[in-house]
């Protein structure tokens, strides 16, 4: 019976993306990509300050791959959690910009390659930026997010 719950859980799915809205188009992108479980497997806060895992490690140096691979992405900013990354991609070259959702494949690949386990849930969250005032914001929040750990929504409830 359990079966008959996740057909229903994935038919009931909310879909991720924009219809229609081209994701290789030049813009920026907030995502945030949630470890399997919502495991704290990256890393613990102490102090307000993110402590990276070993896996944690290996997220935050493929993080800094991303722009190598592909000339025209940048990585403006990321912050990695205890079980979730936030990310904010510009793609800059809609002539040769891969889509968000292969340059998150590509990465969430070559982690769990490294790993030597599939980490991460299916898809992730994105957010296209229309401003350049939320731009900043998210720039801030991203800086921000270990400190505001402990009322983050994707924290798991303390036993």
């Amino acid at each position: 019976m359990r079966w008959l719950n996740v057909v229903k859980e994935l038919r009931d799915r909310k879909a991720n993306r924009i219809p229609g809205k081209n994701y290789n188009m030049n813009g920026a992108y907030f995502l945030t990509i949630c470890v399997k479980d919502r495991d704290e497997l990256l890393g613990e806060i102490h102090n307000d300050r993110m402590i990276l895992s070993p896996v944690g490690e290996i997220v935050q140096d493929e993080l800094r791959t991303i722009e190598a691979i592909y000339a025209s992405v940048l990585v403006d900013s990321f912050v990695v959690m205890p079980n979730h990354v936030h990310i904010l991609l510009c793609l800059l070259n809609s002539e040769s910009n891969p889509s968000a959702s292969r340059v998150v494949q590509q990465w969430k690949g070559a982690i769990s390659k490294k790993a030597g386990f599939s980490l991460w849930q299916k898809n992730f969250h994105d957010h296209v930026v229309n401003t350049a005032e939320e731009f900043r914001k998210i720039q801030q929040y991203i800086l921000n997010n270990p400190t505001n750990w402990k009322e983050d929504v994707l924290r798991p409830l303390a036993v």
